[in-house]
């Protein structure tokens, strides 16, 4: 692992806050990797491209596309980046050498690169909506700006607090704390956690959750009479769950306009988590939404695509899946996945691409031969 402590330039150099300061490092990240194509491999294109990097069998197709995809990111034409859903499935390998390599490949095709968590995106696309619209575009940065992280956070921006000392030093730390993260890999992670897979490491999802989805699915077929209705129930549902995310991000941002604390009763009487949910469902059922709330449009939509297929059913590693598509759709260029999350992706109902630049792709021949114009471009 490669140290670095920044700590007395933090000192020395005060005056932006450590939000401010991480939000600095992203919009840099994104600027020295915009000209690089955003690859999203789901954890099957990531353990087949492993495997042909071991030596072990593999099709040609797959040992010319593990090339390609080395060649274009040396060349920083492209980059493939993490996850946290890639992250959850490729921990729960049990041999720590296969579980190495897979690592250290992602080091290798990622830059060291990973897209925020989920939470965040929806977050984000909610905040950028609204600043975008009560103050004008020039207002805010690209969403494509602030999507992207490094390795350390693919779960979440953490970092150390001490409120016992002065401000200033630990706003130091912390500034430093996250210098020294930026340089973390997912091998110098994985050193730290050790190579002995234990029971920690066994995913998300479990069946009863899968269970739970079809009971639900087949219980309510009747109950929908076109696809569309199917969509805003599935995104009625997402958007609940998020209402006390919306109320928080309400409250942060009158906070930052009026400079004024809000009361717990003021926001109770503003119900601004209700509020927010409504006025996104209802932009969507009026067809008011472009590219705008991507994450919602995709989780929804694709759960939706599910639920509308009568013989269809959950299963447990759909929800990583689902989620591989929410996060690749929306902000990357590509997405190489298996056939049938490719096939529920490409739902007519859904139109994804009318929405989307993203090329899904499930075969490792056609990607060869989509992604060749980029190593001569």
């Amino acid at each position: 692992m490669k140290f670095i402590n920044t700590y007395q330039h933090h000192l020395q150099n005060p005056g932006i806050s450590v939000e401010q300061y991480v939000q600095r490092k992203q919009i840099k990240l994104a600027q020295e990797t915009r000209c690089a194509k955003k690859i999203y491999l789901d954890t099957k294109f990531w353990l087949l491209l492993r495997d042909a990097r071991l030596g072990r069998p593999a099709t040609v197709d797959v040992h010319n596309l593990l090339g390609m995809l080395e060649t274009l990111v040396l060349q920083k034409k492209a980059l493939c980046p993490l996850s946290v859903d890639i992250f959850a499935e490729v921990f729960k390998q049990s041999d720590p050498s296969t579980l190495r390599a897979t690592v250290r490949l992602i080091d290798d095709l990622s830059m060291g690169v990973s897209i925020i968590e989920l939470v965040q995106r929806l977050k984000l696309e909610v905040f950028h909506f609204i600043r975008e619209t009560t103050k004008g575009q020039g207002a805010v940065h690209a969403l494509d700006d602030l999507v992207w992280t490094k390795t350390p956070y693919v779960m979440g921006f953490v970092t150390p607090v001490n409120s016992n000392l002065n401000l200033e030093i630990d706003t130091a730390i912390q500034k430093g704390f996250i210098d020294q993260m930026w340089l973390v890999t997912l091998t110098d992670w994985l050193d730290q956690l050790g190579n002995d897979v234990g029971e920690g490491r066994k995913g998300w999802f479990s069946g009863d959750i899968a269970e739970q989805l079809n009971e639900g699915k087949f219980s309510h077929t009747h109950e929908y009479l076109s696809f569309k209705q199917l969509f805003l129930n599935e995104l009625a549902g997402i958007l609940d769950l998020h209402k006390p995310m919306f109320a928080e991000l309400w409250a942060h941002i009158y906070e930052s306009d009026t400079g004024k604390t809000i009361t717990s009763e003021e926001a109770a009487q503003a119900d601004a988590g209700r509020v927010m949910a409504n006025a996104i469902y209802n932009a969507f059922r009026l067809d008011k939404i472009k590219a705008e709330f991507a994450s919602f449009r995709v989780s929804a939509g694709l759960h939706a695509a599910v639920r509308w297929d009568p013989k269809r059913k959950y299963k447990t590693n759909d929800l990583h899946d689902i989620h591989h598509a929410v996060a690749a759709i929306p902000y990357c260029d590509f997405f190489l996945t298996e056939h049938s999350l490719r096939h529920l992706v490409g739902d007519k109902n859904l139109a994804l691409s009318s929405f989307f630049k993203c090329k899904t792709i499930s075969d490792a021949s056609e990607a060869v031969s989509a992604l060749s114009h980029l190593a001569t471009a």
